[in-house]
């Protein structure tokens, strides 16, 4: 863990010195926003994502032992000021993997239902203009899950620190309010893992006052492979997100999406649903 958080603050103190410019929207809010001070949000989030195939190292598709998961986490942020959001990030999860046979290797089914990763750490705001905002974030991502537990918590033992920059932009799609964010992290994992560098981006436009459609691309590539049987290889995926937002009240919103991991390589290809609800305070 020690040297988990040396790297951390190497890194972040070079993502804080990179610069950047980005993007916020008044009408809708995107990742790099930041919470006005003595403000905050409580967003409470479910994805059930299922999967019986895989993508080899060529990014072909073959058949694979089931994998279903349900995430459910509660992304709570408040305002320390204006320039800084502090954040928090519990979760309960459940993984259950089917059985699989590797030549004369019988592996039996697992389940592991418990706490997944704990989150915490901050967004600072050092940008914002007529339209536009631009943020760093650190988080600490606690794993929940221990390895003894067995094989359906893989992936889910280790401690990770999450770095990212946050850019947003708002702006007029076909005359409705829209806005972009796009982020870059990097994902410093301990253990046997190997880092990883993501990339996320967000395009959601306002269709009516109430509605916001949400576009999502969510990506993921390893920095090499890992040490292990479970990681000595490396890996990528790119999914995709699809859905929408709808604004109960000034203070309460509902999310609904769909979820598909459209290409990887040496990585499950995974469809789902995803759920949410927004409060405001």
């Amino acid at each position: 863990m020690r040297g988990l958080l040396q790297r951390g603050v190497m890194t972040a103190a070079l993502v804080v010195a990179l610069p950047a410019c980005a993007l916020w929207p008044d009408s809708a809010r995107a990742g790099a926003w930041t919470q006005k001070e003595s403000q905050g949000s409580a967003f409470l989030q479910t994805t059930a994502t299922w999967s019986s195939a895989a993508f080899a190292a060529d990014g072909s598709l073959f058949t694979a032992r089931s994998y279903d998961k349900v995430s459910t986490q509660l992304f709570l942020e408040y305002g320390a000021s204006d320039w800084l959001t502090l954040l928090a990030a519990p979760e309960l999860l459940t993984i259950k993997t089917g059985p699989a046979t590797f030549g004369a290797l019988e592996m039996p089914a697992a389940r592991y239902s418990g706490f997944g990763y704990q989150e915490i750490g901050a967004r600072f705001r050092f940008g914002e203009g007529a339209g536009w905002i631009v943020s760093a974030q650190a988080v600490l991502r606690i794993p929940g899950a221990r390895p003894s537990e067995g094989p359906a918590t893989v992936g889910y033992g280790d401690a990770e620190v999450d770095l990212r920059l946050m850019a947003g932009l708002s702006f007029a799609l076909f005359g409705y309010p829209a806005f972009l964010d796009i982020e870059a992290a990097q994902r410093l994992r301990e253990g046997a893992p190997p880092d990883e560098i993501r990339i996320d981006a967000t395009l959601g436009v306002r269709v009516a006052p109430d509605w916001l459609l949400l576009l999502q691309s969510f990506n993921v590539i390893s920095e090499g492979a890992g040490q292990g049987p479970d990681f000595d290889f490396s890996y990528a995926y790119y999914k995709v997100q699809v859905g929408g937002m709808y604004d109960v009240t000034p203070r309460l919103s509902l999310m609904l999406a769909g979820v598909s991991t459209w290409y990887a390589r040496n990585a499950i290809q995974e469809n789902g649903i995803v759920g949410g609800m927004l409060v405001r305070y």
